[in-house]
């Protein structure tokens, strides 16, 4: 493939994007509110950024095309230093008696990741202007590579790169830690409440349900890819995980919002983290209900009323109550949860009944 011109390359950069607005449009209007593709397409229409980060790729293209490097551009590439990184391998290839074990390891020094390394490969020998020997050594080094990385990591790393580079510019997040916790999810076996906590540990509250987005965002695209990283029954049972953490997202709005919203919980706890740990606690733990809440409410509880006592645990109550079975480890949880809260609730009412008794 030749170099491009530059007004061609800003005609197809601006084709490209409308097709993908054209698309996006068609897919919400025939696509149910609740479904994957609908959610991402309000997430990327809801963020102002996204037609800034358009244009900066097409400001890559063309810084691209003045350097007379590549017909394609890096953007799949997670890193900042990419062209200068890339001219690198290509002079350590030009070496006279270069060694391929010496190539692979300056390299892999430049681009420790496998996915990066191997985009970075593929479109420097897409060049024709590269020297036989020159070529013949990058073939060998991709082939390597290829071999050595484990598909399923280099594909998903491959596949997501875009969505990552999208949704970090737009969260102000590190796009090549969005490409690993979307690579973790691939492999993760623990339950979704641990999931979700961890997104929540590495990102933050206020970003955790973009990041659910940008999970959403890049299965589907490894789902669409050419090469795709897992099984179609692979993939079948990770839509299964996402449905499932989606449903646990809406579940942390309605749990932490309700609890927030009333004037008595916000000053036993105002932390909106404190409550999310509770709820993640108790779909995990139910059992540990009394010891949960105690963390939950703290030194706070102990300076209380037991009225005060009895209407949060009525709050508390109301709020489990509301839960799906579906997102306790065991649906019969749900129940013993709630019989325990209600014995709490009992308790801490005959208190208040005392307490009104001792008073009047």
């Amino acid at each position: 493939m030749g170099l491009r011109s530059h007004k061609q390359m800003g005609r197809d950069a601006q084709k490209d994007a409308q097709r993908q607005s054209e698309a996006r449009q068609t897919e919400a209007q025939q696509a149910d509110d609740a479904s994957p593709a609908a959610e991402v397409q309000r997430f990327v229409q809801s963020t102002d950024e996204m037609s800034a980060v358009l244009t900066q790729f097409r400001n890559r293209r063309d810084y691209d095309k003045k350097l007379g490097h590549l017909a394609d551009s890096f953007e799949r590439v997670l890193d900042d230093e990419t062209l200068p990184k890339a001219q690198r391998i290509i002079q350590v290839a030009k070496m006279h008696g270069v060694s391929a074990e010496e190539l692979l390891r300056q390299a892999r020094a430049l681009f420790p990741d496998a996915s990066d390394l191997v985009l970075v490969l593929r479109e420097l020998l897409r060049r024709r202007q590269l020297d036989e020997v020159v070529r013949k050594r990058l073939q060998a080094l991709l082939t390597q590579v290829e071999e050595e990385a484990e598909p399923k990591q280099l594909k998903a790393g491959i596949n997501c790169a875009l969505k990552a580079r999208l949704f970090g510019k737009a969260l102000d997040l590190s796009p090549g830690l969005l490409r690993a916790s979307y690579r973790q999810f691939l492999e993760s076996d623990a339950a979704e409440a641990d999931v979700y906590a961890d997104w929540v540990a590495s990102y933050g509250l206020r970003r955790r349900a973009a990041v659910l987005d940008f999970i959403e965002g890049a299965l589907l695209a490894d789902i669409d890819a050419q090469d795709p990283s897992c099984s179609r029954l692979e993939f079948g049972l990770l839509l299964g995980r996402l449905t499932q953490l989606k449903l646990l997202r809406s579940a942390d709005s309605q749990f932490v919002g309700r609890l927030l919203a009333d004037p008595l919980a916000r000053r036993f706890n105002p932390d909106e983290g404190g409550w999310l740990l509770l709820m993640l606690g108790l779909l995990q733990q139910p059992e540990q209900v009394d010891a949960l809440l105690a963390d939950t409410v703290g030194a706070e509880a102990l300076l209380s009323r037991h009225a005060e006592h009895s209407s949060l645990l009525q709050l508390v109550y109301q709020a489990c109550k509301a839960l799906s079975p579906r997102l306790f480890l065991d649906e019969s949880w749900q129940p013993a949860l709630l019989e325990a809260l209600r014995d709490m609730a009992a308790v801490a009412y005959r208190h208040e009944l005392a307490e009104r008794r001792r008073e009047s």
